[in-house]
């Protein structure tokens, strides 16, 4: 039912997307964002330009710390973040490929972009926004603290907010890669169990017990359940 689901939602932006391109509220929106571009306001330029490295950051800290650390907790989820990266990368590959709707640099006349070195294949869905919304989410699930998912979710609005403003991508595509972000990271923490799991067979981990915390909290306390290998 959730895929279902979550390709329906897909399929209504790309139709949204599409109809009068040049006149529609995708396109108004666009042009309102991106408009307002500034020489003096280099946030959103810093913003874009760190989202890149930070993609990869957050998987491999969260693999070194618990390596190095010998917590299995926080390796198990650079694990399960860079399984739902993955699968975010070929999702959006793919659709790049099938949709292959033109950039609005390319589309639209008077438009003001940057970065295009950073805009790779079609403009739907935007992979920066895919990455970001499926590390906010995955985060979050896993630690479900406002402390966490405040950042977390500001951040990945942020990286989603500037590709408009420099003038990549389109506000439908970045909802499409935030909700194909959103809607993995939530499929791949499902089966987190099983990844983790076959993780244990390939670095061969058997033989303790481990004291795991509850992604999610029960009342205000997390409960800490102990689980024999």
């Amino acid at each position: 039912m959730i895929p279902f689901r979550f390709f329906t939602l897909i399929s209504v932006i790309v139709s949204f997307s599409f109809s009068q391109e040049r006149e529609n509220l995708d396109v108004r929106l666009f042009r309102s964002i991106n408009s307002h571009q500034s020489p003096a306001n280099g946030f959103f330029e810093v913003i874009d330009k760190t989202s890149l490295p930070t993609f990869a950051v957050i998987p491999a800290g969260l693999l070194l710390y618990g390596y190095a650390s010998d917590t299995e907790e926080s390796f198990d989820v650079g694990v399960t973040l860079g399984v739902a990266q993955a699968a975010a990368l070929l999702l959006v590959t793919g659709t790049k490929a099938v949709v292959d709707r033109r950039r609005p640099y390319e589309a639209l006349d008077g438009v003001k972009a940057k970065h295009i070195w950073s805009a790779g294949g079609g403009s739907f869905p935007s992979g920066h926004a895919a990455m970001a919304f499926t590390i906010a989410t995955t985060l979050s699930l896993h630690s479900p603290k406002p402390e966490i998912m405040i950042p977390s979710f500001a951040w990945a609005c942020f990286v989603a907010y500037a590709r408009v403003y420099l003038g990549l991508h389109y506000p439908s595509d970045i909802v499409g890669g935030a909700v194909l972000g959103t809607g993995l990271a939530f499929l791949t923490w499902s089966v987190r169990e099983d990844i983790r799991r076959l993780t244990d067979k390939v670095l061969g981990r058997s033989g303790s017990n481990l004291m795991r915390i509850s992604p999610f909290p029960s009342g205000t306390e997390f409960v800490r359940v102990s689980i024999k290998l």
